[in-house]
């Protein structure tokens, strides 16, 4: 289990010396380990370096398991409504080990943004999934992530200085978020949670506009979304 965890946690394939390091192991030891997960599909090697990363199988129990929390499957039912009402693509995100991640993905007939949104990771300061996430998860979760793109953010030639708290207050007092074009350029992003009754964040619903969609347009947008949003968190308790 360490040695997936290892995996699972890393940023991209690993070297045999790598994952022993990081699992508080010899090489040979992991090796023996790899070796049984490679032959159960959890694990992969690549041919050309010899490293090693997560295989078929691992994703599929992913997928199983993403299947199996309640309140994606509540979500995802109604999502289809939603998008239709709104005439704007949504998805669902939760949180994992690398920020808020995407689902669930629903489009409308004419979207132009992918569906590759799936899987994709979310960054707490710029995008309105983030903003949500960073406001109702523990900071002692997201503390680490702020650091690291608050210094991304200052290596930028046209970086933004990012009032946290602020954006924590803001949604708090409105139940969501908006983002204008700061995440994907022409496009906002509204994003509302699903909490439990211990006001804990379960999931995220966002859904994406042009930017030139009218102010009342979004408003009404985001009033529909957080409407939305409680009902499948009243659902929860």
């Amino acid at each position: 289990m360490s040695v997936l965890k290892a995996l699972a946690v890393a940023k991209g394939p690993m070297s045999l010396k790598e994952i022993g390091a990081a699992c508080g192991m010899a090489p040979s030891k992991a090796h023996r380990y790899l070796h049984s997960l490679v032959a159960g599909g959890l694990v992969a090697q690549q041919k050309r370096s010899g490293k090693y990363d997560l295989g078929l199988f691992a994703l599929r129990l992913g997928v199983s398991a993403i299947r199996r929390i309640d309140v994606v499957n509540r979500a995802s039912d109604h999502l289809e409504d939603l998008v239709d009402q709104l005439g704007m693509p949504a998805h669902v995100a939760i949180w994992s080990h690398e920020g808020p991640i995407a689902v669930r993905w629903q489009r409308t007939a004419d979207s132009l943004i992918s569906p590759d949104v799936l899987g994709s990771t979310f960054p707490l300061l710029r995008s309105a999934t983030g903003n949500v996430f960073l406001s109702y998860m523990p900071e002692r979760i997201t503390q680490p992530f702020v650091d690291a793109e608050v210094q991304k953010e200052s290596e930028l030639e046209d970086a933004i200085t990012f009032d946290v708290e602020g954006i924590i207050r803001t949604v708090r007092e409105q139940g969501y978020a908006m983002a204008l074009g700061t995440f994907v350029p022409n496009y906002i992003g509204i994003c509302a949670p699903i909490v439990n009754w211990d006001e804990e964040i379960c999931a995220a619903v966002t859904v994406v506009g042009r930017l030139t969609r009218d102010p009342e347009q979004r408003r009404a947008a985001a009033m529909r979304l957080t409407s939305f949003c409680k009902t499948l968190s009243a659902a929860t308790r």
